[in-house]
């Protein structure tokens, strides 16, 4: 009957030589083993490049690899020298075939790519060491007591062996020599931490042959080396962990300035961010999203700012990733990323946050009766005289001083801030499309019945025909749409001078009579011509001749002697 040192580890003789039996059948350097490790280093190779828990979870349960650490411990404990040794043959030979497989497997043609599974196994601390002592403890408990035995699965899972040692040559294929260092660092952890609970548990439980507690050279000659190595691995993880921890509170510290910084930009936010310090100086790359890029001198104040708090010369890049949240009253900056308690809204939105939403709403409100002029963006400006709402407005014409006027009323009203002044700049954009420049989108994009398009027709043609009197004048565009039982007629008019009212009227009067419709005419007049020696014509028209001049000359065969054809000369060219 095996003396146990701790009462409630029993080990009963009939389990005590299931134990033996089942270490000494899994401490085996046999062809089996061998099988098992490059198998279950296949699977975690698999696992650790395609970024799958799930995968390497099953290269755990699959590994041998924990059960020679509890044939060394066994073999410590009770001084069997023949267990020792097969124990370690499997553990050692087993562990280079696994960084052996995963070299092989890192260096085929697989575009292989970093991955957090991969670099979460680069960079152990001292906290992985005490998940392995609790993990070993664990193990070699539900070995010894037949009633713990199904959650040996678990336990492999919890110590995780066979993906440092993939991870390791993983690293070696791609000469990431710092990873491989820090994978196998872990599996050492991990095989230590085994090893040293082990023994301790082993000798607890009674299963040592006979307690060298008065051999103290023994008992040193026993588990020295074990211990030794377990002690520096503690020391090696433990500089580790506080270079985590420090890194950590740096990576805090940038994320909360970056993102009290951003505060004031509407709709953006930090995603993610890394930082490296270089020669005293600390390089940080922040990706951003933004509606639009951030200026310059906006990343130098964040830079200035994080170069303050942290006390050290601070280079900073910022990444944008362009992208705007939308709510149905305009941009918002109230949606966030999903936290902890479920929520995707945030009430902390800074005041010039919210000045330009509510500028932004007071805007769109206005734009509902003008479809033709669309808002692009928004922003706030710091000028000598105060904060400015600068609206960037895109239109078929410029604002004119009275609109502006309303909106920035509208806007200082929705702000309860009269001393906000509103700053316009707008954008002229031409809608075309085959028909000609849009004057009234009805006349090009509406739903138009036979009978309507016939007459729409009709207008167009024949205020185009009344322009033929003129020779410097040119009726370049005309569109003519319905409006409360009359036709309304835009024209675009250019030439070498603008069209009198009386000419207008006369059109008019003269194209209402023949067709027999009321039509108001609405000339948009501009002096612009292009003059040759033969007279004048518009823009539009002389680009027309001569496209269809080139297209001539490119149809044109070309002749016997393979000559080139001819081309048409410049405006004033010989």
């Amino acid at each position: 009957m095996p003396r146990r040192i701790i009462s409630w580890l029993t080990v009963s003789p009939e389990r005590l030589d299931t134990v033996l039996e089942d270490i000494n059948y899994g401490s085996e350097p046999g062809n089996r083993f061998y099988a098992l490790v490059a198998t279950s280093t296949l699977i975690a190779c698999l696992g650790l490049v395609a970024n799958s828990t799930a995968v390497i979870i099953g290269a755990m349960l699959v590994a041998p690899l924990m059960t020679p650490l509890f044939g060394i411990a066994l073999a410590l404990v009770r001084g069997e020298t023949s267990l020792l040794g097969r124990a370690l043959r499997a553990e050692i030979i087993g562990v280079l075939l696994g960084v052996g497989i995963a070299t092989i497997f890192g260096a085929l043609p697989l575009a292989l790519e970093v991955t957090p599974e991969m670099l979460s196994r680069t960079q152990p601390n001292l906290l992985d060491l005490l998940v392995a002592v609790l993990a070993g403890f664990a193990g070699a408990f539900a070995m010894i007591d037949e009633r713990l035995s199904p959650t040996l699965p678990g336990v492999a899972i919890a110590t995780a062996i066979v993906p440092p040692v993939a991870n390791t040559g993983l690293c070696l294929a791609v000469g990431a020599f710092n990873g491989a260092y820090g994978s196998f660092l872990l599996f050492l952890a991990n095989s230590l931490s085994i090893l040293i609970v082990s023994c301790a548990t082993f000798l607890a439980a009674g299963l040592a042959r006979k307690i060298p507690w008065a051999e103290k050279w023994g008992l040193v000659k026993r588990f020295g080396v074990p211990a030794l190595g377990f002690l520096v691995v503690a020391i090696l993880l433990t500089h580790s962990l506080v270079k985590i921890v420090n890194d950590r509170y740096l990576t805090t510290s940038i994320h909360k300035v970056i993102s009290e910084e951003l505060v004031q930009f509407p709709t953006t936010a930090l995603l993610r961010e890394s930082h490296q310090i270089s020669r005293d100086k600390l390089y940080v790359l922040a990706t951003v999203r933004t509606p639009k890029v951030i200026s310059p001198n906006r990343v130098k104040h964040i830079q200035e700012a994080l170069s303050q708090k942290l006390e050290m010369p601070t280079e900073l890049i910022m990444r944008s990733v362009l992208a705007k949240d939308i709510s149905a009253t305009g941009a918002t900056s109230e949606a966030t990323a999903e936290n902890l308690n479920g929520s995707i809204v945030t009430a902390k939105v800074s005041p010039e946050v919210l000045k330009l939403q509510f500028a932004e709403q007071a805007i769109r409100e206005i734009l509902a009766s003008r479809p033709e002029i669309d808002l692009l963006e928004v922003d706030l400006l710091y000028f000598p005289r105060g904060q400015y709402i600068l609206a960037t407005l895109q239109g078929p014409r410029v604002l004119i001083p009275n609109e502006v006027r309303e909106f920035e009323q509208k806007i200082q009203a929705r702000l309860q801030d009269p001393s906000i002044h509103l700053l316009v700049r707008s954008v002229v954009a031409e809608d075309v499309s085959a028909g000609g420049r849009i004057l009234y989108g009805w006349s090009h994009l509406g739903k138009q019945d036979p009978a309507q398009k016939a007459i729409m027709v009709q207008i167009q043609e024949a205020v185009r025909e009344k322009f033929k009197r003129f020779s410097d004048l040119f009726a370049t565009n005309v569109d003519a749409a319905p409006k409360d039982g009359s036709w309304q007629v835009r024209a675009e008019v250019v030439g070498a001078r603008i069209i009198s009212p009386e000419e207008s009227a006369a059109i008019e009067k003269e194209v209402s009579r023949e067709l027999g419709v009321e039509i108001k005419i609405f000339f948009w007049s501009k002096s612009q011509a292009m003059v040759t020696p033969q007279g004048y014509d518009s823009v539009e028209d002389f680009t027309k001749k001569r496209l269809e001049k080139m297209e001539g000359v490119r149809g044109e065969p070309s002749s016997p002697q393979g000559d080139a054809p001819a081309t048409e000369a410049a405006p004033g060219g010989k």
